[in-house]
Order: C-alpha cells, then structure tokens, then sequence
C-alpha cells in the first residue's frame, strides 16, 4: 500500500513538473528572462533585421566579420544603384510621384524632357544594431503580455505591406493605362521604339524597389517610436503601482532617454525620415494642385481622375503619419513629468516610502524634458493640430481660387 502511495505521489509530481515546463515554453507574466529573450529573437527580432536586409537597410554589428559586413555595405551600394537607375527611367519615361505621367492625353515624344527636380532617395545605413535590439528585448522583458506585443508589431508590418501594395497598384495601374509609347524623349523615342517591353518593366521594378525602401524606413520609425511608448508607459505604470523601485525607475528613464536620443538623431535624421517627409508632402500637394488646375475632367476618365486622387491621398498621409507617430511618443513624455506628483499623493502605495525619496522622484521626474522630434524641432501635439488646420485651409483655399467642379473648370 504504501509502495502504491508512494508511485503514485512520484507520478503526481512529474505531472506537475511537466505542467510547469509547459507554461515556461509559453510567454506570459512569470517566464524565465531567457525564455522571452528566445521567444522575442524568433517571432519578431530576427524577421525584422531580416526585412531590413532585404534593401540593404539592416544595422552592422560590432561581432560581425569583415567578410560579413563588407558584403552588407556591397548590397547597400547596389540597392543606391538601383535607386538611381530608377530616377533616369523616371527622367526618359516622364514618370512623376505625383501624377503618373506627365501627360495623361498626349504621348507624342516633347522636347523638353521629362519633369525636373525628382528628389534623390538616399540610403542611410547607421551601425546601432545593439541599440536596436536592445530596445526591443528591453521592451518584450518588460511586457506582461509579450505575445500581444508581438502580433502588434507584426500588425504594424502588415499594415506596411498594405501601403506598398497600394502604392505599387497605382503605378501599375498608371503604365499599363498608358498606350504603347512612353518615352518623352524625342530623340530617344526611335531609338528605345524596340525596348518598350523592357522599358516598361524597368521602371515598374525600379519603382517597387523605390517604395519598398521608403516604407521600410517610415515603419522602422513608427516601429520604435511604438517601442519607446510602450517603454516609457510599463515604466510609469510600474511606478505607480510600486513594483519597481523609485531608484531603478530613474536608471531605466535614463536608459530610455538614450534610446529617444537615438531616435531623433539617428533614425529621424534629414537625409531619411525627414527627407521623405518633405517628398511626400510635396508630391502630394502637387498632385492637388494639378487636381485643382490642370487636370482635365471633360477629357479624362473617371477612373483616372479616382487614380490620382488615391494618389494624392496615399502620399497625405504617408507625409503626415511621421508627425502623429512623433507626437504620440511626445505625449506619453509628457505623462512620465507628472509620476512624480501621482506618487505623492498614493498614501496606500507608498506609505513606506520616506519622504525625502518621493521628493526625490518628485524632483527628477519633474526635471525631466523629453520629446521625440523631426527635423530637430521637438513635435508637439496641440502645434500639430494647428499645422494640420493650416493644411485644410490651404487646400480649400487652392480649390475655391482655382474654381474646382465636378464638370470642369469654369
């Protein structure tokens, strides 16, 4: 009897190991550091370095080999090439961001060329891959729910992949609708007659690469400036609940203010997210002013005229998303000055605590001055409003002056 107690109590204990072992290969609240570490590399961190790859955008490590890094810089080279290549079949083509072609009703070659002034896409690559990852595991080992944080992340990619769908569609959509002849060139026009197949591939795969390394850039923003809020928020709502100690509350502020700083000057540098800031708010308020003015609506089709104002949309919001994305990690700054006075008056939380400590916390907290800028201006919410109204009146002010109908112009 006493032989069977004992085998089955044995029994019951693997049983309960087992279990145990199962939860651990979950992430949740109570794992293992290691376990949330592996479980960040696998299901985000890696795939992501990976997309970044993909155009020659990932960050070199410090431990890589020169082998290694030599043919990183090679493929961020060739991706540059590429770019460039894509700009002169825009130039031969008359391809413009903000219109599609240059003209929608006649394909004769013209003498003049194509539109001037298409801005250059530089591709910057920045050595912080320790950086990066180091916010990304700081900001999985803080969650307590690391599997919802990773399904936002991977939803932020989609919507990512979304955008360059549509952006792609539209130029697809732009050169087939166009007849057989598109070089506005005169006197490359006879000479490229027999290359139009090639040519009209050319600037689709051109294109493609062009957006693809534009939205690649704006979602690694949006990406950390996510992680950077949702740091900075767990870090106060640690705080106010008391499960973290005011003393390392401020050392991991202080970390986050290093990772912040990174942000605004090296993610958001000019020659990148601020670069395809302007180019995008400039294509769009191009094409509203070709909308607005020379579009012909007796002339064109309907589905055309839809064509360009998606367009227009499209580039709207991929210009003005930088700002909202900015200004909501602005915001949550702003939160973390006021942990000071919140913990000050929680007698429940921190009754414990002395005085001179919740001063201290008071003090710094109240010190600190954090915002999350582009174009090394600090992007606050209440003057972004005030940007954006500037925008409507200005638009409705194109539209009015420009005598904009339904059937025409007037």
């Amino acid at each position: 009897m006493y032989r069977n107690n004992a085998e089955s109590s044995f029994c019951f204990i693997n049983r309960l190991n087992g279990n145990a072992n199962d939860e651990l290969q979950q992430p949740g609240e109570h794992e293992p550091t290691s376990a949330l570490l592996d479980y960040c590399r696998r299901k985000f961190l890696r795939p992501y370095v990976a997309i970044l790859t993909l155009v020659g955008l990932n960050p070199i490590s410090t431990d890589m080999s020169n082998v290694r890094a030599c043919c990183s810089y090679v493929q961020a080279l060739m991706v540059l090439c590429v770019l460039l290549v894509g700009y002169v079949l825009r130039y031969i083509c008359g391809y413009r961001g903000d219109r599609g072609f240059t003209s929608n009703r006649d394909i004769r070659p013209i003498n003049n060329g194509a539109d001037g002034g298409i801005p250059i896409l530089l591709v910057c690559k920045v050595i912080d891959h320790e950086q990066l990852q180091n916010l990304i595991e700081r900001v999985f080992l803080m969650s307590a729910k690391p599997k919802r944080l990773c399904r936002m992340l991977r939803f932020f990619l989609g919507v990512a992949l979304a955008l360059l769908v549509l952006l792609f569609g539209y130029v697809c959509c732009v050169v087939v609708m166009q007849p057989a002849q598109i070089v506005k060139i005169s006197w490359l026009a006879e000479v490229l007659s027999d290359w139009e197949v090639w040519l009209r591939v050319s600037l689709l795969a051109t294109i493609l690469l062009q957006d693809l390394v534009e939205v690649i850039i704006l979602s690694n923003f949006y990406i950390e400036c996510y992680l950077l809020r949702m740091h900075l928020e767990t870090l106060s709502h640690k705080l106010l609940m008391h499960s973290i100690d005011s003393l390392d509350w401020m050392r991991e502020v202080l970390e986050f203010r290093k990772l912040l700083e990174r942000l605004n000057q090296h993610v958001s540098v000019p020659v990148s997210v601020c670069f395809l800031i302007v180019m995008n708010l400039a294509y769009a308020f191009a094409g509203l002013v070709y909308l607005f003015k020379d579009f012909d609506f007796h002339y064109c089709a309907l589905k055309l005229v839809l064509l360009n104002i998606a367009n227009v949309m499209l580039w709207l919001f991929l210009g003005l998303l930088p700002f909202f994305v900015a200004s909501s990690v602005t915001r949550v700054c702003q939160n973390a000055q006021a942990n000071g006075h919140q913990i000050r008056v929680r007698p429940f939380v921190y009754h414990n605590t002395s005085a001179e400590d919740l001063n201290s916390t008071l003090l710094f907290a109240a010190s600190l001055d954090m915002s999350a800028k582009l174009f090394r201006m600090p992007i606050q919410p209440n003057y972004l409003c005030f940007a954006i109204l500037v925008v409507v009146i200005v638009i409705l002010t194109l539209g009015m002056c420009l005598n904009l109908t339904a059937l025409g112009r007037i």
